[in-house]
């Protein structure tokens, strides 16, 4: 994993996990890919509003559909930018948390 990835699932402990209905079980977090486009609805035809960044901070809103440990689709806000909307969750993924080693 890069620096990148793992900083952005970092700042999600900051932002806080998503706890809606879903795929992702508790104890795991929600990590995103690098350049992942923001829809303005859960649908691939829908408008790109913006594009997420590892180096920026999000809430999550809703996980909706999916596997066990990838949603179908992320509803979101972009606090560096102000975006709301939809990450398709190709670009998404549930990783369990594992404490730190001593």
């Amino acid at each position: 994993m890069n620096l990148a990835a793992a900083a952005g699932i970092l700042m999600l402990g900051l932002t806080g996990t998503a706890q809606a209905e879903g795929a992702c079980p508790p104890g795991t977090a929600l990590s995103i890919q690098d350049g992942a486009r923001i829809h303005r609805a859960a649908d691939l035809q829908s408008p790109v509003d913006g594009v997420y960044s590892t180096t920026h901070t999000y809430r999550v809103h809703q996980l909706v559909g999916g596997a066990p440990t990838t949603p179908e689709w992320v509803n979101l806000t972009d606090d560096t930018t102000g975006v709301t909307g939809w990450v398709h969750g190709s670009v998404a993924a549930c990783l369990g948390l594992t404490p730190p080693s001593a």
